[in-house]
Formats: C-alpha cells, sequence, structure tokens
C-alpha cells in the first residue's frame, strides 16, 4: 500500500486505561513521524464493535486484545492486526508488549533494595502477562532462598458488570492478614494493586509498614487515586504504540494480515510513591544509613558520608549492605539518585542537566552513564519513551 494513500485503521484500545492512552499516543507519533495519511475510529475492544468494524472495513486493527470471542471475531475478518497486550495464550495474531517476566524481575529487585524479605503475588492466572510477571517474581526470589505466597484473582479492563466483588475481598483481606510481615506485594497491575491498598485499610493493615504494594503501569490516575499514593512498574507504553503501528504498516506493506509475531520491549523501572515506602530491615544500623541516603542522595553524598554518619568503617557496613540488600552503598546511593531523576524526567520538563543536578548527581554526563547502566537508554530517549 501506498503511504501516500489514505490508510483507515480502527484503533480499539477504548480510554479507560492509561496504559492504552499513552498506547495510542505512540500509535499517533509515529504515524505523523512518517508523515502518514490515515483515517481512525477509536472504539471500546468490544465484540460488540465488530458490525461496525464490517461496515467501515478498515485496512487494518490495533486492539488491545483481552477477550477470546472478541480475538474470534476479529480473526474471522482476516485484517492484519496487531495486539498491544499479551493476555490470551495460543493466539496467532501479532503482539508488541512488555516483556512481562522482566517486570517480575524489576518489581523483585526493588523489593531487596528496600530490605524485605517476604513476599507475594496478586493476579490473574489465565493473563499471560500475569503468569509471566508472577514467573519472573518468583524465580528472582526463590533461586536466593525466598518464597513467594500468591493469590489469583483476574482484573480484566471491563469487567463483568455481576462481578462478584464482594466474596473476592473477603478471600483476600483472609490472605492478607494471614501472609507474615513485612511482606512486599506484586500485583499484576495498578488496578489490583490498589485494590489491595483499600482492602488492607479495611482490616487495618498499615501500607507500607506491614504491607508494601507495588503495581505495574504507571497508570498516573490509579496511582494518585490510591490511599497511599501507588508505587509502579514503569511500562515503555508509547514506543509499544509506535512498534504496533510499524508492525502493522510491514503488514499492510506485504498485502496479507500475517500473525504471530511477538515484540517484548523492557520495563523502564520502579517509579517509588508512598505505598513501598518500606524499610524491612530491623536492625537500626542499616536503617539510619537508609534514611540518610533517602535524605541526602539529591546533595551528591559520597560512601564515606554514609560510613561517617552510621558511625562505623566502610568495611563494616559495605558488609552489612551485601548481606541485606546484595547492593553496595555505592549502588544504593545510585538507585535512589536515579528515581529522582526519572521521577523529574515523568513529571516535569526541566532540562536533563537541571534533572542531573537536582537528583544529586555530580555532572550530565553521570547521570547519564548511570541511565545506561540500570535502563540502557539515555535520560534524553527514556523521556520520549513516556
Amino acid at each position: 500500500m501506498s503511504q501516500k494513500a489514505t490508510i483507515r485503521i480502527a484503533l480499539l484500545l477504548g480510554q479507560d486505561l492509561g496504559y492504552s492512552r499513552r498506547v495510542l499516543s505512540g500509535v499517533l507519533n509515529y504515524a505523523e513521524s512518517k508523515q502518514l495519511s490515515c483515517s481512525y475510529h477509536n472504539g471500546a475492544p468490544d465484540v460488540r464493535i465488530i458490525p461496525a468494524l464490517e461496515q467501515w472495513q478498515p485496512h487494518g486493527v490495533i486492539v488491545h486484545l483481552s477477550e477470546r470471542i472478541l480475538a474470534e471475531r476479529l480473526q474471522a475478518l482476516s485484517l492484519p492486526m496487531v495486539s498491544v497486550t499479551h493476555t490470551l495464550k495460543n493466539l496467532p495474531i501479532s503482539h508488541v508488549d512488555v516483556d512481562s517476566v522482566a517486570v517480575g524481575q524489576v518489581a523483585a529487585d526493588y523489593f531487596l533494595s528496600q530490605g524485605l524479605r517476604s513476599f507475594a503475588y496478586y493476579g490473574s492466572r489465565h493473563a499471560v502477562f500475569s503468569c509471566n510477571r508472577e514467573r519472573g517474581f518468583r524465580e528472582r526470589l526463590e533461586v536466593l532462598g525466598y518464597p513467594v505466597a500468591n493469590l489469583h484473582a483476574d482484573f480484566l479492563p471491563q469487567p463483568p458488570f455481576s462481578q462478584d466483588w464482594t466474596r473476592m475481598d473477603r478471600q483476600t483481606e483472609r490472605w492478607l492478614q494471614r501472609l507474615p510481615k513485612p511482606v512486599g506485594i506484586l500485583a499484576s497491575n495498578d488496578i489490583p494493586a490498589r485494590a489491595l491498598c483499600e482492602l488492607c485499610r479495611n482490616v487495618g493493615l498499615r501500607v507500607p509498614d506491614e504491607v508494601a504494594i507495588l503495581g505495574v503501569d504507571n497508570d498516573v490516575s490509579e496511582c494518585r487515586m490510591s490511599d497511599p499514593s501507588l508505587s509502579s512498574v514503569e511500562l515503555p507504553a508509547e514506543q509499544i504504540g509506535r512498534d504496533a503501528m510499524q508492525l502493522l504498516l510491514s503488514q499492510l506493506g506485504g498485502g496479507h494480515a500475517g500473525g504471530g509475531v511477538q515484540r517484548l520491549l523492557p520495563p523502564m523501572g520502579v517509579i517509588v510513591r508512598s505505598s513501598t515506602d518500606h524499610r524491612g530491615t530491623a536492625e537500626p544500623l542499616l536503617q539510619r544509613a537508609l534514611d540518610y541516603i533517602e535524605r541526602y542522595a539529591d546533595r551528591g553524598i559520597s560512601v564515606v558520608d554514609v560510613c561517617r554518619h552510621a558511625g562505623r568503617s566502610r568495611r563494616s557496613m559495605e558488609r552489612r549492605f551485601q548481606d541485606y540488600f546484595q547492593s553496595t552503598i555505592y549502588q544504593r546511593i545510585q538507585q535512589v539518585q536515579l528515581a529522582r531523576a526519572k521521577r523529574l524526567l515523568l513529571e516535569s520538563e526541566l532540562s536533563i542537566s537541571v534533572v542531573a543536578d537536582r537528583a544529586g548527581f555530580s555532572s550530565l554526563r553521570q547521570l547519564d552513564r548511570v541511565f545506561r547502566k540500570y535502563e540502557t537508554v539515555s535520560p534524553s530517549a527514556y523521556r520520549k519513551l513516556l
């Protein structure tokens, strides 16, 4: 198909999820960057839209595909199609999504860096992305000797109106109360994570002191509605949208629907908010060091400063950090500085040099080096992915 021709694209993404809105932005940004002539219809990923699709006859479809019946009806249309979620098993439809195993690994590493030693997972046993997040989380922790409890519950983008919330809430409350405390819980995404925060409040469990809760998606509205505000693993949603558009256009260029192509992108790290602002270690010396790092990392403190504040030798403190956090003091300082830099890149339009200074890095060059080490991209590339 000529790029000069008007391309009719059905965007079945919906607007309920922050993830879908950011994917949509990526789709549109890609089309604009390539100066494509496109005509769009944006609707909900609902089987009831099929008659409208049949009438409009789009050239291709980008869809947030989480229902089997919708998948079957779309496949029957024999259109080029790309899904922006890997939810359904054994589906011969191309998809672009985050690497959900890596999401679980990032979450595990984050909780370990907080000193937690008890862990649990809360999410679907059916959705592929949820299963993979649990697998990555579990594998990273169990190899270190930490078991992972779980409770499975399905949180769909469009849950049935008849869904019995009360029964699931009671089961979840009992599960929360039985978990050894303090515990770090990874939820499959932000919606169940926010639900966990509310249920903890209902049964008198303190978040994050007893239960630290981490979501996935960094849906800012969900995270802000949560009490306390929700920490979340950031996904490259806009890049997923760009890649989905590029993949769909490649299918259109080949003149056939194609299918079965899988692209998985790395997660962008943890955006830290109040729901995980917890230190699980009972050792006051390490608590004092961690509090000092959290408070002064943006002032460019050194390892020597931390050891001096704790009143111990560098050798003694490094050994304690390795035993409890599997990291060095310097790595911990960098991680706190990096988290602050990511928040500034996400929530402000400050120049990257100003971000480097305010996050505690000695120079723009150091910020760039640390970003590439932990995030594999430059600060400017990270900001463009948001």
